[in-house]
């Protein structure tokens, strides 16, 4: 096996990209024909004087990747690499070109914007699964979320917190409420962890609950006993009673209230990032 070919990565961002793109022409090759290493990944360089530090460790034994955006930069690259006759390779600079040609337009130019995008995908990601876990007053960490919405059954809870957790990498929880003394007490301990702020509490209009909870009953019916059983769930006077007391216990805690009632999951999520400050791009 001849001498190792030592190989560094330059990136104005994390490096990932050109990782990549090394990973999968370097597969072509066999270590057993020839020998290459992955000496180091210099990252968030972004100035010329640190480029100029790293050129100093390198001689011709080393073949430099790497992936500058700034048309400055990676032509200061190309400068000094090539006064010392190290080769180099700007994996960026055909895409870019040909894209520009293609789209008629120049890119932005902007150094570790994949990254940002990276980010924003996997604090996504999280906030589902967080989501997923704390439905329906389940999951551990009450605390960690960015949101916490309570409420009545059949009130949107569920769905709101998807929407808001799917299009905005929002952590939402929510937590039923039932009309009892020692569920509240229970509700209320559950939610000391989580600042008054985060809290918002859903209301609805009584007759659209109702009617709500009589399409749910007659779906989860099984017999005509069933259903005589499930009456109670959807009667009117016993709804009205649950609100009051739902609105009673907003009030004592000083928690934001949100009227669900005929409006689209899109417009009440909508109000709740704005009251949360999370509006126009401020979460994630």
């Amino acid at each position: 096996m001849s001498e190792e070919k030592k190989i560094v990565i330059i990136s104005d961002g994390t490096g990932k990209t050109a990782k990549r793109l090394m990973d999968a022409v370097l597969a072509q090759y066999s270590q057993k024909d020839v020998g290459f290493s992955l000496r180091n990944i210099y990252a968030e360089v972004r100035d010329k004087r640190t480029l100029a530090g790293i050129f100093r460790r390198l001689n011709t034994d080393y073949l430099v990747v790497y992936s500058i955006i700034s048309e400055d930069l990676s032509a200061y690259c190309h400068e000094k690499l090539t006064e010392r006759s190290i080769l180099h390779l700007n994996i960026l600079e055909p895409m870019v070109t040909t894209m520009s040609k293609f789209l008629g337009v120049h890119p932005d130019y902007q150094p570790g914007i994949l990254q940002i995008i990276d980010d924003r995908y996997y604090k996504k990601v999280d906030a589902i699964g967080y989501t997923v876990e704390h439905d329906d007053g389940r999951g551990p960490m009450i605390g960690d979320a960015d949101i916490v919405l309570v409420g009545l059954s059949r009130t949107c809870k569920t769905p709101i917190s998807m929407f808001l957790s799917c299009n905005f990498g929002v952590k939402v929880a929510n937590i039923p409420i039932v009309p009892d003394p020692t569920m509240e007490k229970n509700l209320l301990a559950r939610l000391e962890p989580v600042p008054m702020d985060r809290i918002y509490g859903l209301l609805m209009h009584p007759e659209a609950l109702a009617h709500a909870r009589e399409e749910r009953a007659f779906f989860l019916a099984r017999s005509s006993t069933f259903q005589d059983d499930l009456q109670k769930y959807y009667d009117l006077m016993a709804i009205r009673e649950e609100l009051k007391f739902c609105r009673r216990l907003y009030e004592r805690e000083n928690w934001r209230t949100i009227d669900v009632t005929r409006r689209a999951i899109e417009e009440v999520s909508q109000e709740i990032l704005q009251l949360a400050g999370l509006a126009n791009g401020k979460h994630g």
